[in-house]
């Protein structure tokens, strides 16, 4: 919890393109300056974020969707205090951990929010490393992410993703895959893998049952026999964690034949230079993230 005896130093990190725009900077910065903060707000599609973080904060704000997150999130510095205003549309990292309410009832509660650590992974492939905030995907979830039409908003564009999501489960081919979990080592023909950070991916999709510890892995991988099960899932709502083998580790290789198709975080990779291995540890970086209490989580 945030002590409120002095003016609580906040940089805010805005995506004003994320969402319907209900968040402008005037507006949102009364918002906070209600709920006791002192904000400095960042327009990210002006200004250099990473400059922005040079300035000494009691608290970080990322206001913006997944994308925005896997963004800054990665630059904030060690020990940093920091809150998710969910102005997108799947909002996976800051549903991940619980926060489900309009960014007006998570700025109120910010104040006594509980903080918890928010894990990061990083993947290394071609001898390059990177440091994701949401998932790596490899196969069917990723394939129908190139599937979905576009120009769709809110509800209307996770209903379109999971539609797409469906269409690629049916149409996937499996694809052997070599995996070594923790130093051991099994072949799997898999029809999408996806590594997680916190838990959830895609449009809305609840992938693992419980939360991904600091400095592990969340593994979710679908094998053939597996499809129908997700696709009744998929049909009845995608309520609660999906069908598919999970598991935990704090580092996880990939080998994996074929052309498959390779996400990180929310970004596609191009079919002829997507890598064939893949490197991935968790990462604990020191971060906290604000989670407001059982009121703002409706």
């Amino acid at each position: 919890m945030m002590a409120r005896d002095v003016p609580i130093r906040t940089v805010v990190l805005l995506n004003p393109n994320a969402g319907q725009g209900d968040w402008p900077a005037d507006r949102l910065g009364a918002a906070l300056q209600d709920a006791g903060l002192s904000p400095r707000i960042i327009d990210i599609k002006r200004s250099d974020p990473q400059r922005a973080l040079v300035a000494p904060a009691d608290l970080y704000v990322i206001a913006g969707g997944d994308g925005t997150v896997a963004k800054i999130a990665p630059l904030l510095p060690r020990g940093a205090r920091f809150a998710v205003l969910p102005l997108g549309t799947a909002n996976n990292v800051a549903r991940a951990h619980g926060i489900r309410s309009e960014p007006g009832m998570v700025i109120s509660h910010l104040p006594e929010a509980d903080e918890c650590a928010f894990p990061l992974l990083r993947v290394e492939a071609k001898g390059q490393d990177q440091v994701l905030t949401e998932a790596l995907g490899l196969g069917a979830l990723s394939a129908s992410m190139e599937m979905a039409e576009a120009g769709k908003t809110g509800s209307d564009k996770i209903a379109e993703g999971r539609r797409s999501f469906a269409q690629a489960l049916r149409q996937a081919m499996p694809k052997a895959h070599l995996i070594e979990v923790d130093g051991n080592a099994r072949e799997s023909e898999l029809l999408m893998l996806e590594a997680l950070a916190h838990g959830r991916a895609g449009p809305g999709l609840q992938l693992l049952p419980e939360p991904v510890r600091p400095g592990q892995v969340g593994l979710f991988t679908v094998t053939p026999e597996l499809r129908e099960p997700l696709l009744r899932w998929l049909e009845e709502g995608a309520d609660g964690p999906a069908p598919g083998h999970v598991e935990q580790a704090s580092e996880v290789r990939i080998a994996c034949g074929g052309t498959v198709p390779l996400r990180l975080d929310d970004e596609m990779q191009h079919m002829d230079q997507a890598p064939r291995r893949l490197v991935l540890r968790g990462m604990d970086p020191n971060l906290h993230l604000l989670v407001p209490g059982q009121g703002s989580r409706t």
